[in-house]
């Protein structure tokens, strides 16, 4: 796990924005101090009547995905199943656009001061930002759609509501390549991809590496001349959408006869070059390939 340190607040309270019916559960926060006597209703927020559940939309839309991507597994591909789970990608993607996000935060104690009424505040401290790996080790953000999942993932956790474009632009800013929403959850775990983050801050939708009939033409015009190569396909890798596998498979149909050192001078020959294609680089963030012989 890394984290990054964040600023000290100096001698100023420090506005969290967290509703009071955000706070984190347990008697006590990541610093060891108790939640009780302590509000931030004296903050502005937007979130200010927000239960800390996970939007309605968002849940059904991650589980429409997860249901539509088990059965994918099981059931094998087909052109109306690929363009089915295109499409309840995006709409995840979209959901998490106009919804808020819970960003974790992991805080130190400073010294602490009374208001005049009386309240427990915090008059500094440092924060830090929580970045775990994935499973090919790159820099992974946690969000979380509701206190209950962040609870779970680590119960001294802070929960600061933001929109979720700005979890999206925080990631990429911070040069995180991926999201990870509820880690650990398994109805709502879901994975923001790099070419995704752009889609969420901007609102907008984009068919995933496997669905879009681009990335599948710069894959045939980077393999052109490859005799042995009868056929490309671009599949889901991970259907579910939750980080577990590599995000685009690629299946090559290879010619009998072909030895084994010719079968890997070719990938070779293959991967060096859909490396270099920049339309590639830009949207695909993860892929495996998987030959077969005619």
């Amino acid at each position: 796990m890394a984290i990054k340190k964040l600023p000290s607040t100096g001698d100023t309270p420090r506005s969290t924005g967290v509703p009071e019916s955000l706070v984190a559960g347990g008697d006590a926060d990541s610093a060891g101090f108790p939640w009780a006597g302590r509000t931030f209703d004296h903050h502005e927020t937007a979130f200010a009547d927000d239960d800390g559940e996970t939007p309605p939309a968002l849940r059904e839309a991650i589980a429409t995905l997860r249901a539509a991507g088990e059965s994918y597994r099981s059931e094998g591909a087909d052109p109306a199943t690929i363009e089915s789970l295109s499409m309840l990608r995006q709409a995840v993607l979209l959901e998490l656009s106009r919804c808020r996000v819970l960003v974790p935060l992991l805080a130190e104690a400073g010294e602490l001061g009374e208001t005049p009424d009386g309240r427990i505040v915090e008059k500094s401290q440092e924060l830090s930002i929580v970045t775990v790996a994935s499973p090919d080790g790159r820099r992974v953000m946690p969000v979380f759609s509701s206190v209950a999942a962040m609870q779970a993932w680590n119960p001294g956790s802070r929960p600061i509501p933001v929109p979720g474009p700005q979890a999206a632009v925080a990631a990429a800013q911070e040069g995180t390549d991926l999201i990870i929403v509820d880690p650990g959850s398994p109805d709502t775990q879901f994975g923001v991809r790099r070419p995704e983050l752009e889609s969420v801050a901007l609102g907008e939708t984009r068919a995933p590496a496997w669905a879009d009939a681009d990335v599948r033409a710069a894959f045939l015009s980077a393999a052109a001349g490859e005799g042995p190569l009868q056929a490309l396909a671009l599949l889901p890798g991970d259907p579910a959408g939750d980080l577990t596998a590599p995000e685009t498979e690629v299946h090559l149909l290879i010619a009998e006869g072909l030895d084994r050192d010719g079968l890997t001078e070719m990938l070779t020959r293959l991967q060096e070059r859909w490396a270099r294609d920049e339309l590639i680089a830009e949207r695909v963030d993860s892929m495996r390939f998987v030959p077969r012989l005619a």
